[in-house]
């Protein structure tokens, strides 16, 4: 959000496993496990595809996500494709996006702060 660096996973690379990240993080490529950035945004892009739990300070989503958003604000872009459970108090839902799943507006605040003690004991 208000980072000047950027952490970028390229088109062409998966990975699988958690991720922690440090400062504001696009994904252009395949992500199958956990991220977690608590504090920083997260643009999952066109092309991207993310099978994870993900906790992240605001998500912007115009790939395919599938698996269990945290975040204080959720932007789902037309281009998008996002299966699984939204913990946010603000959700945008852009038209021509697709979204099946459920959204969770009151636990977000709590998520937030789980994410970021267990960030601090690693």
């Amino acid at each position: 959000m208000d980072s000047l660096r950027i952490t970028r996973l390229p088109a062409g690379l998966s990975v699988t496993g958690d991720v922690h990240a440090l400062e504001d993080i696009n994904i252009d490529g395949h992500l199958d496990g956990q991220l977690t950035a608590p504090d920083h945004h997260l643009d999952v892009r066109l092309g991207a595809v993310v099978r994870a739990k993900i906790v992240a300070a605001t998500v912007t989503i115009a790939g395919t996500v599938d698996g269990t958003v945290a975040a204080a604000r959720v932007l789902i872009e037309p281009t998008a494709n996002v299966r699984g459970h939204l913990v946010t108090p603000a959700l945008t839902l852009r038209e021509g996006a697709q979204f099946t799943g459920t959204v969770d507006p009151a636990r977000s605040e709590a998520a937030m702060h789980v994410a970021k003690y267990r960030q601090k004991q690693t």
